[in-house]
């Protein structure tokens, strides 16, 4: 068990217990005698259990609570203690001749015509006692029941093992109380078990997490000491479970490094199961693994599946429906994205000096029936979500270059250019590369010219509008020599 701050359970023990028999006794004293000393130590005795509820209160507190904790305190003070000792003094100043004290040994002292003051501040006392033990125990039991109710579990469990030893130690002293002093000592015999437990539990509660450091972890990775490397990273989580960059950086050694993408699969998995993983968190950690299918294993199907898991765990979210698109965007089989991925070139002929020439095929054009099962397969994407660019823009080439229908590639091209918040570069480029199509496939200069120079108004500074200012210039002198 962690001793508390300043005191160690022990001590803290003993000092209650002296505390408690010094307040039985000073009790006593002011019941049976009329010494002054006795009613000023009892008084600073009263306010030394508020302030101990005060400062405990405070302790079990975090940081970031305590102006809503102070406000609560003051609230709790005037309705809880000044209040109840305002109403204890009215009712034993004795306001009028039928309303006389309500302890019998002021309304003696106030019948005999003697001073009657020493009385009413024993009685004052000894109410103010009984007020503010009560106070203080109930404000101790209330704040650590919120404490424990937003505590984890761990913490829970050292606390259950703190109260346990706490009663212990505590419990004869308290029924001691009880039974010399009687009911009025009830409060204190309260305080005097659930004081410790307040002292002590800010040592289970706020303890300080320990950052851990990956510094050594990154060395050895950079000398290519992959294997020393994990045991660092895996010693570090030992300490911090729970450390999202930590399990993020074993995951990306196991991918990465020893090409072990279903361990580093398992590791991701149990990131995610970690009770602090935020939903940020999660979804980042999966996009990575959904990457590590794509680029590693050329897997689709797989990345789809990884992404399903955050439209499920985190439905109706912003990062539910970004996972959604993505999964809508990716291809359907390993060849689709290795033909995707392939990095084979695409002519862009409004790059070029003769937008109208035959531009050179990278390859054999695409049998036609399996060009139209990609057409189809777009189209498909599409019903799903219309603003799927890449699905379309491979649309609208499967049209022009393999099905023979430019026209439609045309209009795909078309809805790509109305499609809101598109990347001026990509804008521009098909731009080009309608003109592009207008001159090669369907023999009309005048309306590739209409988009050339559409293409240089909106987009001088781009690379394709210097191109297209350089083929208008050849148009007009293929004009002039007609």
């Amino acid at each position: 068990m962690n001793g508390c701050r300043g005191l160690t359970l022990m001590e803290l023990l003993a000092l209650i217990a002296v505390i408690a028999i010094l307040a039985y006794w000073l009790l006593h004293l002011v019941s049976n005698n009329r010494t002054a000393v006795g009613m000023l130590f009892l008084l600073a005795l009263n306010l030394g259990l508020v302030s101990t509820a005060w400062v405990l209160s405070y302790r079990l507190t975090p940081k970031r609570l305590w102006p809503q904790n102070l406000r609560w305190l003051m609230v709790w003070s005037i309705k809880g203690f000044l209040v109840p000792m305002a109403t204890w003094a009215i009712l034993n100043v004795g306001l009028a001749w039928n309303l006389q004290p309500f302890m019998p040994q002021v309304q003696a002292a106030q019948n005999s015509g003697r001073g009657w003051l020493g009385a009413f501040f024993r009685v004052l006392d000894q109410g103010g006692f009984i007020i503010s033990s009560a106070w203080t125990a109930g404000t101790l039991a209330w704040v650590l029941a919120q404490t424990v109710a937003g505590a984890e579990e761990e913490a829970r469990a050292s606390f259950k093992a703190l109260c346990r030893i706490c009663l212990i130690g505590m419990v004869l002293p308290a029924l001691g109380l009880v039974l010399l002093g009687g009911w009025p000592m009830l409060g204190l015999a309260a305080t005097a078990i659930l004081a410790p437990i307040a002292g002590c539990a800010p040592a289970i509660f706020h303890t300080r997490r320990r950052t851990p450091f990956y510094s050594r972890a990154i060395a050895r990775m950079k000398l290519g000491k992959y294997s020393e490397a994990e045991w660092e990273i895996i010693r570090q989580l030992e300490e911090c479970e729970d450390d999202f960059q930590g399990w993020m950086m074993l995951a990306e050694l196991y991918a990465c490094h020893f090409h072990d993408l279903p361990e580093a699969e398992r590791t991701i998995l149990e990131a995610c199961d970690q009770p602090r993983t935020s939903p940020p968190q999660l979804s980042l950690a999966l996009h990575r693994l959904a990457d590590w299918h794509l680029k590693l294993r050329a897997d689709p199907a797989a990345a789809k599946w990884t992404l399903q898991i955050i439209c499920d765990r985190l439905k109706g979210t912003h990062l539910a429906h970004m996972a959604q698109l993505r999964i809508n965007q990716l291809p359907e089989s390993a060849e689709e994205l290795r033909e995707t991925q392939g990095g084979k070139p695409i002519p862009l002929p409004a790059l070029g000096d003769n937008l109208d020439s035959a531009a050179p095929e990278p390859g054999s054009k695409l049998e036609r029936r399996k060009a139209a099962e990609m057409a189809n397969a777009c189209v498909e994407k599409l019903k799903q979500d219309p603003n799927n660019v890449s699905a379309r823009e491979r649309l609208a080439r499967l049209f022009a270059e393999q099905l023979d229908r430019a026209d439609q590639g045309i209009e795909q091209l078309g809805l790509l250019l109305g499609m809101p918040d598109q990347p001026e570069a990509r804008r521009a480029e098909w731009l080009g590369l309608t003109a592009a199509w207008h001159l090669k496939y369907r023999r009309d200069s005048e309306a590739a010219r209409e988009i050339l120079e559409r293409l240089v108004r909106e987009f001088s500074q781009t690379p394709q509008a210097l191109a297209a200012q350089r083929r208008i210039r050849l148009m007009n002198e293929e004009r002039y020599r007609r």
